[in-house]
């Protein structure tokens, strides 16, 4: 149970430790510039490392809460079925999307191993192993909205249909 709850609230916990964790290294680096005149050489690069995956984290949370961009006004301009296919061609390309960013984010993570972060001595590809991971989230909560968005009968047509009821098929055949 609390591991349910915590994989619900991932981005909140995680992103908020990573805020705080930033928000302390940034508090560090002045008062070591100011006050002791002796600046953190590492504390941009970690700073910099942190806020890419705060900010993809944040993407994850406005997919998990439907709070993505959409174009409202043009929503309202549509009838009950034209607003339903605009909503399935944009959820559509939101998907293709997400997949073109894991895809890219796989290979700019492994093209970017070689290269450092000098001040931090780690490899670069840990600032692009955001995209496939918090990608990989992000297509998930994806996926748990359009199941729920097919539910309220949004969609001309869902491609989670297929994955549903192939779900739903598989938990009959063990039982």
């Amino acid at each position: 149970m609390k591991l349910k709850k915590f994989f619900d609230n991932f981005e909140e916990i995680v992103g908020t430790i990573l805020f705080v964790i930033m928000f302390a290294v940034l508090v560090a680096q002045i008062v070591s510039r100011q006050v002791f005149d002796a600046p953190l050489v590492w504390s941009e690069e970690l700073a910099i490392l942190l806020y890419v995956y705060i900010g993809m984290l944040g993407v994850s949370m406005g997919i998990k809460y439907r709070q993505h961009v959409m174009i409202d006004f043009l929503y309202k301009k549509f009838s009950v079925r034209g607003t339903r296919i605009a909503h399935t061609v944009i959820q559509a390309i939101v998907l293709i999307s997400l997949l073109i960013i894991i895809f890219i984010g796989i290979k700019l993570f492994q093209r970017k191993l070689i290269f450092e972060l000098i001040a931090l001595k780690i490899s670069a590809g840990w600032m692009y192993a955001s995209l496939p991971l918090v990608g990989t989230l992000m297509l998930y909560r994806f996926i748990n909205v359009c199941f729920q968005e097919h539910k309220e009968g949004k969609f001309v047509f869902s491609p989670m249909i297929l994955i549903e009821n192939e779900y739903y098929s598989g938990q009959g055949e063990g039982e």
